[in-house]
């Protein structure tokens, strides 16, 4: 596999033109080929040490990278995490394993209040295995791959995690200033794990960062989410979630936000799109609408913003996409390609 130093000089200003939203006359490619394995994955039937080794998680980890082939603007990363709910997890959530895929984060907190109480505790199971996950990982990592920060979510889908999505709805309506009190603080947790992550990846010191999204930049970046707001109106939404979007934004140089569905697109794009150091959005539709050709308005919008966009296509729905949007801000997320399309596609695109 080639060394990190090898594969950035071809990729560098690309990725740096796409976060400034600057038409390089073709579209990023972001495609990952799975090669031969000499050996076979480690594995294990033990949720309980699925989800908690350390060792194991490394190892799974280093086999994954080492497997893989990387075409176009694609890296070797590691996403250490627990589930979708890694955050909750954790600041003390009660995780309950579904399978080797899930685990969802039950509450903890009887009220609000409670959740003025929680720390960042590297002495909590989950906040522990998560560090020492990127601890580990980013020891192995110079020159071989980057670490991105686990899925932080962001502070309504935590608060969610820790109290309850329900009477977390309830009270926006009925105890408005509790829960701005809560999601600050939420905010505040976020805003110092993500620090305390990147100063363990940091160990790595290779050049630049990436997210849990597999794209680079030139300085911090996290592709940000709140998957619960697809349940609210935008004026709920800019009430009680975009103040602390925008002071997380303010974090980090190249924010990415995790569009979910189309629930949040219709409601909240607008929204997102207000903000100005928020510098790209990434689409994923619903289960069942993935056909690309029914998001061309969609991207287009988002383009006209000025901010860049992550489609994610197959093969066959690449050309046609570029076609109907064109190139500028335009990162592509090939899905399912074989080491003989990905060759394909960068070569018609000029890569």
């Amino acid at each position: 596999m080639p060394t990190l130093s090898a594969l950035l000089p071809s990729i560098r200003e690309p990725l740096a033109a796409w976060w400034d939203h600057e038409d390089l006359g073709r579209p990023l490619l972001l495609m990952t080929t799975a090669r031969a394995a000499s050996a076979a994955p480690p594995d294990t039937d033990d949720l309980e040490r699925f989800w908690y080794d350390v060792d194991l998680a490394i190892e799974c980890a280093m086999w994954g990278i080492d497997c893989a082939d990387y075409h176009g603007v694609a890296l070797p990363c590691h996403l250490p995490a627990l589930g979708s709910a890694a955050m909750a997890a954790a600041l003390g959530a009660e995780m309950r394993y579904v399978d080797r895929r899930t685990m969802w984060a039950h509450p903890v907190c009887a009220t609000l209040e409670d959740a003025l109480s929680i720390s960042w505790n590297p002495e909590v199971r989950g906040c522990h295995y998560l560090r020492e996950v990127t601890r580990r990982s980013a020891a192995l990592s110079h020159d071989h791959h980057y670490v991105a920060p686990f899925p932080l979510e962001g502070p309504a889908d935590t608060l969610a995690g820790l109290y309850g999505t329900e009477r977390l709805m309830v009270d926006m309506l009925s105890r408005p200033t509790e829960v701005k009190r809560a999601l600050e603080h939420m905010k505040r947790l976020w805003i110092e794990a993500f620090a305390d992550i990147q100063g363990l990846i940091a160990a790595g010191q290779n050049e630049g960062y990436i997210g849990w999204a597999g794209i680079w930049a030139p300085g911090t970046t996290f592709p940000m989410q709140e998957d619960n707001s697809y349940m609210v109106s935008d004026t709920v939404f800019r009430e009680f979630y975009l103040p602390h979007i925008r002071d997380i934004v303010d974090v980090m140089d190249y924010a990415l936000w995790h569009l979910d569905g189309i629930a949040s697109a219709r409601t909240h794009l607008d929204t997102l799109l207000s903000i100005p150091r928020l510098r790209a959005i990434q689409w994923v539709p619903d289960p069942g609408r993935e056909a690309i050709r029914e998001w061309y308005g969609l991207f287009r919008h988002i383009l006209s913003s000025g901010k860049s966009v992550e489609a994610i296509a197959r093969y066959e729905e690449v050309d046609d996409l570029v076609a109907n949007v064109g190139t500028r801000g335009l990162l592509i997320a090939v899905e399912g390609v074989t080491p003989e399309q990905a060759q394909r596609l960068l070569g018609k695109y000029g890569w």
